[in-house]
């Protein structure tokens, strides 16, 4: 049977190099200046020379006066009462929650991000905000400090993607679809069908463990919202600077604008009824 990288090579065209990346970079109109969300899967590519650090210093060598944002999310500090995939047994929850180590952003490893996502905690520069359930890595050469603001009540919209909205950032998005964008969580609290929870953490903050009440509010319908978001988006945007799209590789490259976004998914969640 071949290996994943046979595979990876068979179906290459030819080897993807970090001046493929920074050249598509800037045919989509990223900059110096440019704010990112960036989601990324590195198997989406085909055979990168460099694998993640072809595709992290073409990101990084090309922002060098703004801010790039990965998710660095830790799905398994979230309420086990909650865990679907898969559940464990009703008798456990308590025995987990009693020796739960304190998050910790300096130590815990991301889950379910990729290898990219994994590897940009790793670059000199990056800092990790302080949620223990959906903290992001944040790369910032401003002179703001509050891009790595990131409050623990979803309703207060204090958090580094609800920024990136409102400095006019864009979402890039590479090898990805819709269906990994973070920026769609921002406004689900409104929906009428959220379901609201609380749930108590220890963080280490300044070296030391804090307890810290997390508010959360889910929508019940996720993927709906993730498929419908997208596809006002794309309808409304396609041909337009505000939905760009390039290969590299194997990979499609699509940028697109996180205030307009925002603006979408907010009318969808205020407006959304169950059939």
């Amino acid at each position: 049977m071949p290996s994943k990288l046979e595979k990876t090579i068979h179906h290459t065209q030819k080897p993807i190099t970090k001046a493929d990346i920074l050249s598509a970079l800037k045919y989509l109109g990223i900059h110096s200046g440019s704010k990112l969300e960036v989601h990324a899967s590195l198997s989406a590519f085909g055979f990168i020379v460099n694998k993640q650090y072809d595709v992290l210093d073409a990101l990084i060598e090309t922002i060098k006066d703004g801010v790039i944002i990965v998710p660095a999310h830790t799905s398994e500090m979230t309420n086990p009462r909650d865990w679907e995939n898969p559940p464990v047994p009703k008798d456990w929850i308590p025995i987990i929650e009693e020796n739960r180590k304190p998050f910790d952003a300096s130590l815990f490893i991301p889950e379910r991000v990729g290898i990219i996502a994994k590897s940009f905690l790793l670059y000199p520069g990056v800092k990790r905000t302080n949620h223990p359930e959906v903290s992001l890595a944040v790369y910032n050469k401003t002179n703001d400090s509050t891009w790595l603001d990131h409050g623990f009540d979803d309703r207060d919209l204090i958090h580094p993607l609800y920024k990136l909205k409102q400095e006019k950032g864009k979402i890039l998005m590479m090898g990805t679809d819709f269906y990994t964008c973070s920026s769609i969580h921002l406004t689900e609290f409104m929906s009428q069908y959220s379901t609201i929870d609380y749930y108590d953490y220890h963080i280490v903050i300044d070296g030391k463990p804090i307890k810290k009440t997390i508010t959360t509010k889910y929508f019940d319908d996720d993927d709906i919202n993730f498929k419908n978001i997208s596809a006002i988006y794309i309808e409304k945007y396609k041909n337009t600077e505000w939905y760009k799209q390039t290969k590299v590789g194997n990979a499609m490259l699509t940028l697109i604008d996180a205030d307009k976004l925002y603006q979408i998914a907010k009318d969808f969640h205020l407006n959304y009824k169950k059939n």
